[in-house]
């Protein structure tokens, strides 16, 4: 019975040492999303394009508008994707048209806004402050600045946890926070 116990011991003593030397799940996740990232900011030659936010910012058209500030709300045309193409959310009907804007608002957060995915992206806020109105840009946007560590189930797509975002937007017209207040007193 010792001899059994002792064995038992021991096996249990290496499962524990052999599971010790694993790296955790979500480090191992997040890990893989960083070696992912970079190769796609290297194979699109954006290295160079790092924002002090941590995303990845470039101008496609520059924008001759207002430049976007905190509490502006800005109409967009957008389409965000995984790394791998799957279209997480867009503004973009089957054919590629845009017909609709949809209304973002810059740093502003209150029950109604929060209910939109998109608003929660983080990386999205910090880019738009980059741009100007008629301008079109695309972010590569890192895990840390749009849904983390968490599974993010939005109905049509799941996202999954510690996902890069590749978006492309373009601002069609924004309202600072006066011409907001006009909008409203009509």
């Amino acid at each position: 019975m010792k001899q059994y116990l002792y064995i038992l011991g021991f096996a249990f003593l290496l499962s524990g040492i052999y599971s010790s030397c694993k790296p955790d799940t979500l480090t191992a996740l997040h890990d893989d999303e960083v070696i992912a990232q970079d190769k796609y900011v290297k194979d699109h030659n954006l290295t160079d394009f790092k924002d002090v936010s941590g995303i990845y910012f470039k101008d496609s058209i520059k924008g001759t508008g207002d430049t976007i500030k905190s509490g502006y709300k800005a109409m967009l045309y957008f389409k965000i994707t995984l790394l791998d193409g799957t279209v997480c959310f867009t503004t973009e009907d089957e054919a590629g048209r845009n017909y609709e804007e949809f209304a973002f608002y810059v740093d502003v957060s209150n029950t109604t806004v929060n209910l939109q995915y998109v608003q929660q992206i983080a990386g999205i806020h910090y880019g738009l402050k980059n741009m100007q109105v008629g301008g079109t840009a695309f972010m590569v946007i890192p895990s840390e600045l749009a849904f983390k560590a968490v599974d993010t189930n939005i109905g049509y797509a799941i996202i999954p946890r510690f996902s890069t975002l590749l978006a492309t937007v373009y601002i069609k017209k924004a309202y600072s926070p006066a011409q907001q207040l006009e909008q409203q007193q009509q």
